[in-house]
């Protein structure tokens, strides 16, 4: 009896295949797969901070314009700035580095797969419990800064800066987890013969902008953290 050979990689194919549907694109912890899903959620976030950007600029057009009361507007200013730069600005770059990485280093995957897949879930949560903020009309109005005393309990009364401490305390665990995996495959995942004085220059940038993260993003998270222990 003769038997066919595997062509080679038909094994690994199979081993590393996913089923298609919803439920696996929802809980796949491919980097390409989730590479694509931190653009596109990016992309999403983009047009949403393009309209808040419009509206404001719409109120502006115009001396004594009353399209937005004065409380409105400090929310559409806040969670305008929050969207742009902790929505969109920073995801999209680790959504090009998620793909582009691996690849350029000649790994098969992310060091830490499911920790890869936590940090986009975990920036795809904060962002949906800041805008959630809106059904009740208590979206955080302090700037997307957060200095105080504006963000005090005696100047911000309501629960809309809770809703900015906690949504930025998601989104610090998420970047800090996503830097520890980045550094950790670019410094312990190459392929044979490839020395850091070899890697792309795409790579070094990446690897040195998560290296600052992780270095500054705990020091956010730990002052939000105390903001909201102030607060209550």
């Amino acid at each position: 009896m003769t038997t066919l050979a595997d062509r080679p990689g038909e094994r690994l194919e199979r081993l590393w295949a996913e089923e298609p549907g919803l439920g696996t694109w929802l809980s796949t912890v491919d980097h390409k797969r989730l590479a694509k899903k931190y653009l596109y959620t990016a992309l999403v976030f983009l047009v949403l901070g393009g309209i808040e950007a419009s509206v404001m600029r719409l109120q502006l057009a115009h001396s004594n314009l009353k399209l937005l009361d004065p409380e409105t507007y400090n929310q559409l200013f806040t969670m305008h700035g929050v969207t742009m730069i902790f929505l969109f600005a920073v995801p999209i770059f680790s959504g090009f580095g998620v793909y582009m990485v691996p690849l350029m280093i000649g790994s098969r995957e992310m060091a830490f797969p499911r920790l890869n897949a936590f940090t986009y879930w975990g920036f795809v949560a904060a962002g949906v419990f800041m805008y959630s903020s809106f059904l009740i009309g208590r979206s955080p109005d302090g700037g997307w800064f957060g200095y105080t005393p504006l963000t005090d309990k005696a100047f911000s009364p309501g629960p809309n800066i809770d809703f900015y401490a906690l949504g930025l305390i998601f989104l610090g665990l998420a970047s800090t987890g996503a830097a520890i995996n980045f550094i950790t495959t670019i410094l312990k995942m190459r392929a044979p013969g490839m020395t850091l004085n070899r890697m792309p220059i795409f790579v070094w940038g990446e690897l040195a902008m998560q290296v600052s993260i992780l270095f500054a993003q705990p020091a956010l998270t730990l002052a939000t953290v105390m903001l909201m222990l102030q607060r209550h």
